[in-house]
């Protein structure tokens, strides 16, 4: 017969949300309901509806190291090892970025720029998880596309998140400084560049700074760097009428449509996120 701990789900929880509280988590509850729903394999709502339930010693286990890696401020997705982005879930490790949720303005907008033309090449630069270009395949069923990064590691866990969910027939990824190395021509250009300044990364939260790689990070002095790398490739890369969709930083509008005007792009657009921010930039290219 199985061994049960002394300890129900819901005292178990309510102990480790007094842990979180007294160490300034911003929201005990819900990271620690994520964090035991990992643990035990059961969903949240099962939980909720088997509170008075012993809890198995060895889910116990797994649940306090759990929390443990959780007192250190590391992110929920790296302890459970996934993210919710867009429609899918995707495998994450510490070589990549957490999937945002503004992130996935990039998807919106990509989509409405395509208007699902088939047969469209798609180019995901910094392509970290392979989040953004993954779910663009999911959407578009008879699109193409290229995922690159500078970080093999990151390359990997695309390479694994697109054999999970279907998408490896239909993409490749490789290793390349921005554009640097690409010589093909696509449609569209999606990318999530590094726009933190050096000034602002001294200043990073400690889930961000300790956890997340700052190579996806780090924009230079004034967080533009990477902005100009890309821009000043994307004539010779994007076919004729083809499209291109950053994210950007909050006060970033100004400088990146001015880098994309000076390039000869047209059709500059950019567009807010939920908290008002500008966050999603794209532009055409003749």
């Amino acid at each position: 017969m199985r061994r049960m701990s002394s300890q129900t789900y819901a005292e178990l929880r309510r102990q480790a949300v007094a842990v979180l509280k007294s160490l300034g988590n911003e929201q005990p509850h819900i990271d620690v309901r994520s964090l035991l729903s990992h643990a035990s394999g059961l969903s949240r709502s099962h939980l909720i509806a088997n509170a008075k339930d012993k809890v198995p010693p060895l889910v116990a286990e797994k649940f306090k190291a759990c929390l443990a890696r959780r007192k250190t401020h590391e992110p929920i997705a790296y302890i459970v090892g996934e993210k919710d982005f867009w429609t899918l879930t995707f495998k994450l490790n510490r070589h990549v970025l957490i999937p945002r949720p503004e992130t996935e303005g990039v998807i919106e907008q990509a989509l409405k720029l395509l208007d699902k033309q088939a047969n469209a090449r798609i180019l995901d630069v910094g392509t970290g998880s392979g989040a953004i270009l993954i779910s663009l395949l999911h959407e578009l069923p008879r699109a193409k596309g290229h995922g690159i990064d500078i970080s093999k590691p990151a390359l990997e866990t695309a390479k694994h998140n697109a054999k999970r969910l279907g998408a490896a027939d239909r993409c490749r990824f490789s290793v390349s400084d921005y554009l640097g190395s690409i010589q093909d021509r696509y449609d569209l250009i999606v990318a999530t560049p590094p726009y933190i300044t050096d000034a602002a990364m001294t200043a990073l939260p400690k889930t961000v700074d300790k956890y997340e790689p700052h190579l996806a990070l780090s924009g230079g002095i004034d967080g533009l760097s990477a902005y100009r790398a890309i821009i000043s490739r994307l004539p010779n890369v994007l076919k004729s009428g083809g499209h291109v969709v950053f994210e950007i930083g909050y006060d970033q509008k100004k400088p990146v449509s001015n880098l994309l005007e000076n390039a000869g792009a047209t059709n500059i657009v950019c567009l807010q996120d939920l908290a008002g921010h500008a966050r999603i930039i794209s532009a055409k290219f003749f």
